[in-house]
């Protein structure tokens, strides 16, 4: 049997990619983590980690070693979960993870007090990754407002839809009157855009080929049409902001709060409106396990339930 504390410090040392700071998220001392990773590949056999003086790296026996501990420590989780849900008590540690700050601040961060004080034994641990999620890589309970890329990759997650929205394009005033405004998506070949380094490529605009208004009203849109346009500055934040500079087209949803503020002062305007994406949708997916997880489906039920103040 191997001892749920040394998993979680292998864990945690791999998470971080160095013993200091993953003992000061442990709350413990740098010495203590490397001496159960060293007892721990002793009994293993093989080394976990590269260590040089500036970083600690997975060896490719550790990055297969770290799937299966983190299923192990989830299996644990989930089954303290149920043991405490048997005995009227909604506790744990819950781990979300989502793609952008500003989701947590418009569906999350306005109502943690109220969930706090209802669940007051669940800790909450919050990340970001603006990366491509790999849940065999970076295992959380709850993947919050990602699209359904991580659905197709892992069929096996459970999912519910957080949101639906189109997916418009956007510009100031100042961009259209340098660049001209474009009547048709073949004249945005001459546009530039505002992209992301992690978008496969990074220099891609979403935009229908054919307008809306000449689509059937029952027929839905499954996939995502685009355009590859000159993108000379791309970033993982502030997409809108720099738009409001005259930087460059952006794609955003509708319903983004910087979009609204922007579009109601007149520092944004549409573009292309009747060649939007009408269909996108962000999903909130969790692991599929034996027994059902009390603050899993506490977390999830009780943010919902707020959905139409978001």
């Amino acid at each position: 049997m191997f001892k749920t504390e040394t998993l979680t410090a292998f864990v945690q040392v791999a998470k971080y990619g160095s013993f200091t700071a993953a003992a000061n998220a442990q709350g413990q001392t740098p010495m203590a983590l490397s001496k159960q990773v060293s007892q721990l590949e002793n009994r293993l056999a093989e080394p976990l980690f590269e260590r040089s003086t500036r970083k600690v790296s997975l060896t490719e026996f550790g990055e297969a070693f770290l799937q299966r501990a983190q299923q192990i420590l989830g299996q644990h989780d989930s089954l303290d979960s149920w043991l405490e849900a048997r005995k009227g008590r909604v506790g744990g540690t819950l781990k979300v993870v989502t793609q952008s700050a500003q989701t947590y601040d418009e569906t999350v961060f306005v109502w943690l007090a109220e969930f706090h004080q209802l669940y007051p034994d669940i800790e909450l641990e919050f990340d970001i990754q603006e990366s491509i999620i790999d849940i065999n890589k970076d295992a959380h309970d709850i993947y919050w407002g990602i699209s359904d890329y991580l659905g197709q990759q892992h069929p096996g997650l459970k999912c519910r839809s957080m949101w639906k929205a189109d997916y418009g394009i956007f510009a100031s005033s100042a961009y259209l009157n340098k660049y001209g405004t474009p009547q048709t998506p073949e004249e945005l070949q001459k546009h530039r855009m505002i992209g992301h380094p992690h978008a496969q490529p990074g220099n891609v605009l979403v935009v229908n080929k054919t307008s809306n208004s000449t689509i059937s009203s029952n027929k839905k849109q499954t996939e995502m049409e685009y355009q590859q346009l000159h993108s000379p500055i791309k970033t993982v934040a502030g997409h809108s902001f720099l738009a409001v500079q005259g930087l460059g087209l952006i794609n955003a949803l509708v319903d983004n709060l910087d979009i609204k503020a922007y579009l109601a002062s007149g520092q944004l305007v549409p573009v292309l409106a009747d060649y939007w994406y009408k269909n996108a949708e962000a999903y909130i997916y969790y692991q599929q396990v034996k027994f059902e997880q009390p603050k899993v489906r506490a977390f999830i039920d009780f943010f919902l339930s707020k959905r139409d103040q978001w």
